[in-house]
């Protein structure tokens, strides 16, 4: 018999890198039979919504357990109460208090808001997280930081990457840009990202053969590549890209910059989601060190690895990308080949094995 497994996520973008590969991994399993519960509203009627859903999901199929996705945070306590005795695996992905403490965002009535709801609403926050069955973290480092700021036990946490999606992000023959292309994206400016030092760099670099292509975000960012631009930097951007020509602007890049760069207290505790999509490409892919990259990446074997808020290492390592040319196919192929052994939708869904195995 087959293990119901209720996948939940309630987040503006419902369909969110992170939940689609969770969702993959386990409908990968023989022995799962996957219900997806998500929002399609986008506003505030997509808690109510969500919550129905599952209320009916709870009542009409019975589930053996409930995964619940970022970001789930808001509706983590009423989750919790519908799924009574049933397993809730939850993905926290993101420590609200940490983030709320540590990371330097610009003061606006929103984010005192977000951060004063962080702060108080932190006790019961905790106690929801001991309550759940297990925790998911995209990664070890991020994992520990949780558990020391919510007094939970370590081994309740089960790190598990990202990835990407492996039908878009793939292995795919493609001209390399010319003159030497470095690409970066990002959906916002946040703190750990670090994009003031990729802009620095860009206008550091602007009379090398160096082109940067930069893609994403709103206004503020818009107005940062703008100045640089007025300082000479040579960068094409574009707002938005769709997400398979994406792919292929990374694919023709010689660098894809993973960051993050930020050097924030939660840049050291991540992997991005870019630097698993340009593994997964064979893109060189130039990594920002930290807790979470320490174990696996390694500097000129399969990435660029510098250190984080350093606008001369990072400047330093374009330039000896361009002049090493040669060396880069091989240290894009050994990229790929850690995302293959250690971040595919395969290594996942053996990650997340021992969770349906215990129901």
């Amino acid at each position: 018999m087959k293990k119901k497994i209720a996948i939940i996520t309630c987040y503006h973008q419902p369909d969110y890198v992170r939940a689609q590969v969770l969702r993959a991994a386990l409908k990968a399993q023989p022995d799962v039979q996957l219900i997806v519960i998500k929002n399609k509203h986008t506003g505030m009627l997509r808690y109510p919504e969500v919550l129905w859903k599952l209320c009916q999901t709870k009542w009409r199929d019975k589930p053996d357990a409930f995964l619940l996705t970022f970001r789930g945070q808001e509706i983590l306590p009423a989750v919790l109460l519908l799924a009574g005795r049933t397993p809730l695996w939850f993905d926290e992905f993101i420590v609200p208090a940490a983030y709320a403490k540590f990371e330097k965002h610009k003061k606006s009535p929103a984010i005192f808001v977000k951060h004063t709801l962080s702060r108080l609403g932190t006790p019961l926050y905790n106690l929801c997280l001991r309550r759940c069955a297990s925790i998911l973290a995209d990664t070890a480092a991020h994992a520990e930081l949780s558990a020391k700021f919510a007094r939970v036990n370590l081994s309740r946490y089960l790190p598990v990457p990202v990835g990407a999606d492996e039908a878009i992000f793939r292995t795919k023959p493609t001209a390399k840009a010319e003159p030497f292309q470095v690409f970066y994206y990002s959906t916002g400016m946040q703190p750990l990202h670090g994009i003031p030092v990729v802009l620095e760099v860009a206008e550091r670099l602007q009379n090398d053969p160096v082109q940067f292509v930069l893609v994403g975000g709103k206004a503020p960012m818009k107005q940062a590549v703008h100045a640089a631009q007025k300082n000479g930097a040579r960068i094409r951007y574009e707002s938005w890209l769709p997400i398979a020509e994406l792919a292929d602007t990374m694919r023709a890049s010689q660098l894809s910059l993973g960051g993050p760069f930020g050097g924030t207290r939660q840049a050291q505790n991540v992997v991005t989601g870019k630097t698993y999509q340009s593994l997964a490409c064979e893109v060189v892919t130039v990594v920002g060190a930290g807790a979470a990259t320490n174990e696996y990446f390694i500097d000129r074997a399969n990435c660029l690895k510098v250190p984080q808020q350093n606008a001369d290492a990072l400047a330093e390592a374009i330039r000896w990308a361009v002049s090493n040319q040669s060396e880069l196919p091989d240290i894009a192929a050994k990229g790929r080949v850690l995302f293959e052994k250690e971040f595919s939708a395969v290594m996942i869904g053996r990650l997340l094995r021992p969770l349906v195995d215990s129901l």
